[in-house]
């Protein structure tokens, strides 16, 4: 045979097979998939969401992975409130580097939730709200399961404590 015959056999393989697998999801992918999937079958959304503008930033944030809630009539009525971690700390801050975006807060009840588990959250948390848009937390999916879980907790303990 012709040694030009396996060429062109070995390309049109790879023609073939080279986007084939390049379709295949990558590991991270897969990771980050698993994720929502168990956020979702604990009555917990996934979705992308832009984050509202710090004061300090220059330009507009890129949309972020959100997990949320969806609101009930009682979150509905009431105005909604924004903590966000910024990136610096300030004794006007409600915690460290996390402070109020806005002019509305929630109740006290949740303020003590949110003092007590502000702390734990790991840096890819970098907003917490609720409102219109439901019970939220942009978190950028960095950490496992283990963490998942611990904003799902956080997620039903703001919603109920709004209730």
């Amino acid at each position: 045979m012709n040694i030009w015959f396996f060429v062109i056999l070995l390309v049109a393989i790879a023609l073939v097979i080279g986007p084939v697998s390049m379709l295949r999801p990558r590991p991270a992918q897969r990771r980050k998939e698993a994720l929502r999937l168990h956020a979702t079958k604990q009555g917990v959304r996934f979705g992308w969401r832009k984050p509202p503008k710090l004061k300090t930033d220059m330009e507009e944030p890129e949309p972020a992975p959100v997990y949320y809630l969806a609101p009930t009539s009682q979150i509905l009525v009431k105005p909604g409130w924004i903590l966000m971690r910024t990136s610096y700390e300030h004794d006007g801050n409600f915690y460290g580097a996390w402070d109020w975006h806005g002019e509305y807060r929630p109740n006290e009840t949740i303020q003590e939730i949110l003092r007590n588990h502000v702390p734990e959250l790991p840096e890819s948390v970098t907003l917490i709200s609720q409102g219109e848009a439901g019970t939220c937390i942009f978190w950028a999916e960095k950490e496992d399961k283990d963490v998942l879980d611990r904003l799902i907790t956080l997620l039903k303990m703001l919603q109920a404590a709004e209730e």
